[in-house]
């Protein structure tokens, strides 16, 4: 029953139009729930309010086929105009959805605007929107005997414009349609076609057929938009059949892809906290260990141990045979740590050729633990000492093995570990293979090497670096230059001594840029003693690493800052130690013969004390050899040192010129001179001076009578 009409009684006709009701209901309310649900679905939504405007188009023509009298028809007019009306917005925001072109903004609005204006007019027209005025018509008599109720009246402009705007937007649809047809989706596009024809067929039956030509014929509006209902319907449960299974299909594959991803994160955790040449934990979970291993023993009141081991010689293999021999030595040593290992204890590999055994649980007092940490660390030692069978070859490797026990106040698992290894190189500067216990004073000495290590990085940019010079005569008094000392003045520390600051500044790398200070801060003297005219004998001698040495560009380099001074490279002798020519011979005897081409003299420094071959000293481009000062303290008036005799001989039959260092007394001088030595350098003739010092010393030695002092404290 609908409002207003009364009791309805239904044929054929008006049961087949309330099965149209239903159908359109259902559907409704079906895609009302699949518009709500989780993707929210627009399209949806529009379709289940187009479907409820066709259920109510479907219900108010049956009211109008029951209708008694003229005011029950008006009425069931009504709700046919209203339902129509509020069907455009819905079909144009679902049509549009439908062919991929959704309609929004200002376009929906019009379209709502005008909805509202034919829903008002609908409302307040005296015989609906269709009619200026309307009464009940006579009966139409349908072939199988049923009757319907008809209207009949006067047609409005409302009801004209109307019309028409149906018609366009039908036609609008059609197009949209049409073009989804021809270029998207040729099945959407033709059900869309083929439902919208339908109904456009059905609009010109009741406007031509039923109203312009007055056959007395039912209106098929409704039974039309079935097709619409069931056709869009069924394609839109094609496409969310097919989304399902899109989203059925994506779920296995997310799940699949989950599943890969779990497999592939327990691989990388793996790779993340193992090292892949050897299957041993890694640094970090050797850490995340050690943190639970320290945490357990506080708690416990028990102490454990680090054991940090360094391979001694597995450079030399490293480099001599190869990686691939060198990976199948720590592969070996893995596997006899493992073997040689306590049954709790947990071997990790840090990286390079470091490990390190963690000993958990070893005893509550910490001298005892530390007992027994290095009982198992020697025996370490002298596992790995034994030869390693790796291919065809026997191999000597060899460990150092730095201890440190744990818990200890105030230190983390890093500050352990950290402490094991300073008792690692305490163990290699000890001669190597052994193993050693870490004592407070090593950090006392580590502390003042990173002191040092700081300092000296920002040393030259804090003018703390300076120069002294120690001058050279010959025999004879002759003044033959000076030699470029290097002292530190360290704010804290004080005077720092070059043989403490001189190997931390090679291990650092810094050594390049002092190096480079120094003979630039030797050049700029030179340089200004020239212009004052101060004798000072025309040359100085500069002290050169051998990691300088080593320095592909270093040729290049202090050439173009000697010549860029402004100074003659033969007015600076680079005094070098045999310790430079070890590693690389003939690299450094290359390097020596392009320094003697630019100009440079060449010295090699406190020679007797290293390898001291003949074999190589023929060879390289020498210019001065200097006596190491331990050979010219054993001279004595009694006997002359055969060594240093020796050096002098060989230095004036390779043709240079021989420097004794450290000469501190004239019995010493004499016998120098005695035995035909060149130059003097030492306390005897002056102390290593600073730049004030050397020049008052050079302007009292050029003073009459005075010539002979300098030669003679």
């Amino acid at each position: 029953m609908m409002v207003g009409v009364g009791t309805i009684e239904l044929g054929y006709f008006d049961a087949g139009l309330l099965a149209a009701a239903a159908v359109a209901l259902g559907v409704s309310l079906q895609f009302s729930v699949t518009s709500l649900r989780p993707p929210r679905n627009s399209m949806h939504l529009a379709f289940a309010i187009l479907c409820l405007c066709l259920a109510t188009l479907a219900l108010a023509n049956i009211a109008l086929d029951n209708a008694t009298t003229s005011a029950q028809a008006i009425l069931a007019v009504r709700w046919m105009c209203a339902a129509s009306v509020l069907s455009f917005p819905a079909m144009v925001w679902f049509v549009g959805d439908y062919t991929g072109s959704p309609v929004r903004g200002i376009a929906l609005t019009a379209v709502s605007a005008v909805t509202l204006v034919f829903f008002v007019a609908n409302l307040y027209s005296p015989s609906s929107l269709l009619y200026s005025e309307a009464r009940l018509g006579g009966p139409t008599r349908l072939p199988w005997g049923e009757v319907l109720s008809s209207i009949e009246g006067t047609p409005s402009g409302w009801g004209i414009t109307f019309h028409a705007l149906t018609y366009g937007v039908f036609a609008w649809a059609l197009h949209r349609g049409i073009q989804q047809w021809r270029h998207r989706n040729r099945t959407a596009g033709l059900l869309l076609c083929i439902c919208l024809a339908a109904q456009l067929l059905a609009l010109l039956w009741g406007d031509i057929v039923v109203d312009a030509m007055g056959h007395p014929y039912p209106y098929l509006d409704a039974f039309a938009f079935q097709s619409f209902v069931l056709l869009m319907g069924l394609s839109l449960a094609t496409q969310l059949n097919s989304r399902t299974l899109q989203l059925e299909r994506a779920m296995r594959e997310l799940r699949s892809e989950a599943e890969t991803r779990r497999e592939a994160e327990v691989d990388l955790r793996h790779v993340a906290y193992h090292d892949a040449l050897t299957g041993l934990p890694n640094r970090p979970r050797a850490l995340y260990m050690l943190a639970d291993m320290d945490a357990d023993a506080v708690q416990s009141g028990m102490h454990g141990a680090v054991l940090m081991i360094d391979l001694d010689n597995f450079k030399t293999i490293n480099d001599s045979l190869g990686h691939q021999v060198g990976d199948r030595v720590l592969e070996a040593i893995a596997d006899a740590l493992l073997a040689a290992a306590p049954t709790d204890a947990t071997v990790a590999r840090l990286g390079g050729d470091e490990f390190v055994m963690l000993l958990g649980a070893l005893d509550s007092d910490p001298d005892a633990a530390a007992a027994l940490a290095i009982d198992v660390a020697r025996h370490l030692v002298a596992r790995l000492a034994l030869p390693l069978a790796i291919d065809s070859r026997m191999l000597n490797v060899g460990a150092s093995i730095g201890v440190a026990v744990f818990p200890d106040a105030g230190k983390g698992p890093a500050d352990v570990l950290r402490c094991a290894d300073i008792a690692l190189y305490a163990a290699k500067d000890a001669g190597r293979s052994r193993a050693e216990l870490f004592l407070p004073q090593m950090q006392r000495a580590a502390d003042a090497r990173l002191e040092l290590e700081r300092g000296l990085a920002t040393a030259v940019e804090n003018a703390e670096l300076s120069l002294r010079f120690q001058p050279l005569v010959s025999c004879d008094g002759a003044l033959a230059g000076a030699e470029v000392l290097l002292r530190w003045q360290h704010p804290l520390l004080g005077a720092v001594m070059p043989a403490t600051f001189i190997p931390i500044a090679e291990e650092t790398g810094l050594i390049h840029g002092i190096g480079a200070w120094v003979i630039a801060q030797s050049c700029h003297r030179m340089r200004e003693w020239q212009q004052r005219g101060v004798d000072f004998g025309g040359r100085l001698a500069v002290n050169v690493s051998p990691w300088q040495l080593a320095n592909p560009q270093f040729v290049q380099q202090v050439e173009a800052q000697v010549r860029g001074a402004g100074v003659d490279p033969s007015a600076l002798t680079l005094e070098l130690t045999e310790s430079a020519l070890l590693d690389d011979f003939d690299a450094a005897l290359d390097t020596l013969q392009q320094l003697s081409a630019v100009g440079f003299r060449l010295a090699l420094d406190d020679f007797g004390t290293g390898y001291s071959s003949l074999a190589y000293l023929q060879r390289l481009p020498l210019d001065e050899l200097k006596i190491d000062q331990s050979f010219i303290r054993l001279l004595q008036p009694s006997t002359v040192d055969p060594l240093a005799a020796f050096i002098i001989d060989v230095g004036r039959r390779l043709g240079m010129l021989t420097v004794a260092e450290g000469v501190e007394t004239a019995e010493q001088k004499a016998l120098l001179e005695a035995l035909g030595c060149d130059l003097l350098q030492g306390y005897l003739i002056s102390k290593p001076l600073t730049e004030t010092e050397y020049l008052a010393w050079l302007a009292q030695r050029n003073t009459p009578a005075s010539a002979d002092k300098v030669v003679s404290r």
